[in-house]
């Protein structure tokens, strides 16, 4: 005996003894962000051992507003969160959550001064708290201003493109990224406001706006082969569906729409009693997806969802119906949508659908929580997973929600 109580904790150069190899056989077992997390956290060793291994990425996460997310824990068909916890502690509870790309998540703030504008706009890294600031949403200038207007191919629209704009005041409701902003290849950053795209590069001290009547202010944008394309439903004609891309140029340091089509105007399939109440657009194995969901007139109680892949062998391009993802999984909300490898764990079913939505949250006295619509592609059966909130969230906290995808 060694006099130690057995309740002792292990000298901590055991814990440094555990080999690197090891360590990654249980990261690849541990599916859930949060627990990944904690392995690192108990020594540099480890932490160090971790970062040179390559397991499956983490289950996606939950963003909360208030900086709160819950980690998926487990996955289909018994899908679990963790609770939910705090990242970071901030005195300013007006942030709002508007887009992620990998660990970085894309934060703005209301403006003071401008009514329905944000005043910043940042990049924060989840893992490291590493910020890189936006130029202003909300802003003035007045040297260097340039405009060109661009035909909107196939239409009769056309769109504004704006640097240093005199003035201009956006509200960014979605937020996406080409690019992680820690990697070598530059980041273009391209924001959803009220009829219009805004883009950002590193080195631009204002956005590029873009503006035009034909740009709704209920679009959906996603980066895909170097172009952004945005999906549209009209207001008028909820059942005609139209899909723009942009062309992207750099010109003396700055990014700039080169061009702009209208590739996709079609009828959707229709669906008797219902209208189309939410639709997503997001990359899926090399493929451009649009998800639509379709509802009641009236109680906005879901009724079909369709999952169509852009055919781009036709011209103009044209929807096809899938009913499977391959074993892969989707992971859909108002400010970030990605697909997931499933596959990569054991047990865990794919061709499946997470959405999160303002539409299915709950309030009482006690506590809040939202629903999770969990979505069967091969059998077309839906199911609602109910999640606990944060008890600081409150009013409307699920049109801040987001899904987050950490790398490791």
């Amino acid at each position: 005996m060694d006099g130690r109580n057995s309740g002792d904790a292990l000298p901590q150069e055991r814990w440094n003894d555990i080999p690197a190899d090891m360590l990654g056989l249980v990261l690849r077992v541990i599916p859930c962000a949060a627990d990944r997390a904690r392995v690192r956290s108990v020594c540099r060793s480890w932490r160090a051992a971790a970062a040179i291994q390559r397991p499956p990425p983490p289950l996606p996460v939950l963003v909360f507003s208030r900086f709160s997310f819950a980690s998926l824990s487990r996955l289909s068909p018994a899908m679990a969160f963790t609770k939910p916890r705090r990242f970071f502690f901030h005195k300013d509870v007006t942030i709002r959550w508007v887009g992620s790309f990998d660990e970085w998540l894309v934060g703005t703030k209301p403006s003071r001064e401008c009514k329905d504008a944000d005043s910043h706009c940042f990049l924060l890294n989840l893992m490291s708290r590493k910020k890189i600031q936006l130029p202003r949403p909300c802003a003035l200038h007045f040297f260097d201003y340039f405009c060109k207007t661009l035909p909107i191919v196939n239409t009769s629209g056309w769109v504004d493109i704006i640097i240093h704009d005199r003035e201009y005041s956006m509200c960014f409701r979605k937020v996406v990224l080409s690019a992680s902003p820690a990697s070598d290849s530059m980041c273009i950053v391209a924001a959803i406001s009220s009829r219009t795209l805004a883009l950002w590069y590193p080195g631009m001290r204002s956005w590029c706006v873009c503006r035009s009547f034909g740009i709704d202010g209920s679009a959906d944008i996603a980066f895909y082969q170097g172009r952004i394309y945005m999906a549209m439903v009209s207001t008028y004609f909820p059942h005609i569906l139209s899909i723009l891309f942009f062309q992207l140029e750099e010109v003396n340091g700055r990014v700039m729409v080169s061009y702009v089509e209208q590739c996709v105007t079609e009828t959707l399939p229709p669906v008797e009693g219902c209208v189309v109440n939410e639709f997503y657009i997001v990359e899926w194995r090399g493929k451009l997806l649009l998800i639509v969901m379709y509802a009641e007139h009236v109680w906005l109680d879901t009724l079909k969802i369709g999952i169509y892949a852009l055919d781009f062998s036709t011209n103009p391009h044209s929807l096809t119906e899938i009913n499977n993802l391959d074993g892969d999984c989707l992971f859909i909300s108002l400010r970030s949508s990605k697909s997931f490898p499933a596959c990569q764990y054991d047990g865990a079913k794919g061709d499946f659908v997470y959405f999160v939505s303002g539409y299915w949250q709950h309030a009482t006295s006690v506590h809040h929580s939202f629903d999770v619509l969990v979505y069967n592609v091969r059998d077309a059966t839906t199911t609602r997973l109910s999640v606990s909130a944060p008890e600081d969230n409150s009013g409307p906290f699920t049109n801040n929600l987001l899904w987050l995808f950490p790398l490791r």
